[in-house]
């Protein structure tokens, strides 16, 4: 089952890939947003790779910003205290770990298996496009593999992760992580802290956002 809150009411759609550097940063902050303003997020898995074929006018990031992104990210993953064995630009083809996703979402399983699948890509370096990787994944949340191989091939389940894609683009969505939230989209990492304050106002919970205490900047 879902580790979040059963009372949870606001709701975020989280479109995620699992071959992006900034989805695997952000997948344990939205996590952490969500239970503190007492949240539940629906893991909407996409195929990112797909982004400049939908969007032919968006621009292709040049060696320096390249370069400057992954220096970002080295020190997002220190500020979050996370280890990884692959490079920031290391692609691999996520396709059949997005669709097991959603087998996993069937049966109440996306978190464990999500954040298994970030581990062995990232933290671990493994080949996510290798089917034994998913399936060690998959065990260890207690799915049905035999089951989980039958879903993959089925056109049915290719087609809902497309229309997650449709969806996100329909919502001006470019690039992931992105969250959205009512009427409203967050895209990337940095947005975090936005995410979390849209979450909290929408809370019925007591709930104190950042920039909203009543320290005055003396220590009386």
């Amino acid at each position: 089952m879902s580790n979040y809150p059963s009372t949870a009411t606001p709701l975020v759609d989280a479109f995620f890939d699992f071959d992006c550097p900034w989805s695997f940063v952000a997948f344990n902050r939205a996590n952490e947003a969500a239970m503190r303003t007492m949240s539940r997020i629906e893991w909407r898995p996409l195929q990112c790779s797909e982004f400049p074929n939908r969007l032919p006018d968006l621009s292709k990031p040049s060696a320096m910003e390249q370069a400057s992104a992954a220096r970002t990210w080295m020190a997002w993953l220190d500020y979050c205290g996370l280890s990884v064995q692959r490079e920031f630009d290391a692609r691999v083809d996520s396709q059949n770990a997005l669709l097991a996703t959603l087998y996993a979402t069937e049966y109440g399983q996306e978190q464990g298996f999500i954040a298994g699948v970030f581990n062995a890509h990232w933290a671990q370096a493994k080949d996510i496009s290798k089917l034994p990787v998913l399936l060690d994944v998959a065990e260890a949340c207690e799915l049905n593999l035999q089951e989980l191989q039958a879903w993959l091939a089925k056109p049915v389940v290719a087609a809902a992760l497309e229309r997650n894609l449709q969806e996100y683009l329909a919502k001006q969505g470019f690039a992931t992580p992105g969250f959205s939230i009512g009427d409203r989209l967050y895209i990337g990492n940095e947005q975090m802290p936005l995410v979390e304050l849209a979450l909290g106002q929408d809370s019925d919970i007591s709930f104190v956002m950042p920039g909203s205490h009543d320290w005055d900047g003396s220590d009386d």
